[in-house]
């Protein structure tokens, strides 16, 4: 594949996650978001979510930051699912960075490439342990 056919996947691939990103946002809080923006380089993808902070807190709340972290901790991993179901890409949830008081998310993420090393259960992983694990090679002396 060109550059030119990875960047405009890439490009994709950003876009689609950017959207699921304000589609989420507005059933959390039921608005849109201030701004979104999608930096990419090579397999890493980073999403920018600026919103208005008074927009997620209860009116009756005192208002801090962990709360609202956690409140995006789920995020990445909805987006990431989101992007595989719409378009058969892998996204690794990376990390998460929110500053309440401005109003600031960032959401990193790794795009893996779909081959067969990036289809392998969690069970595969494990094979070449499974010898040693089995009860006929375990001796119990």
């Amino acid at each position: 594949m060109s550059d030119e056919n990875n960047q405009t996947a890439a490009e994709a691939l950003g876009e689609l996650a950017q959207e699921v990103l304000i589609d989420l946002y507005h059933a959390l809080s039921g608005h849109a978001p201030k701004a979104v923006r999608v930096y990419g380089e090579g397999d890493a993808l980073l999403l920018l979510l600026r919103f208005d902070p008074t927009e997620l807190r209860g009116s009756d709340q005192a208002f801090n930051e962990p709360p609202l972290e956690a409140t995006f901790a789920a995020l990445p991993d909805m987006i990431a699912s989101a992007v595989k179901r719409r378009q058969g890409q892998t996204l690794l949830a990376g990390d998460l960075s929110v500053c309440a008081e401005r109003g600031l998310a960032v959401f990193a993420f790794r795009a893996v490439p779909d081959g067969p090393a990036a289809r392998r259960d969690k069970s595969e992983l494990f094979a070449s342990l499974r010898p040693s694990l089995s009860p006929s090679a375990a001796s119990f002396s």
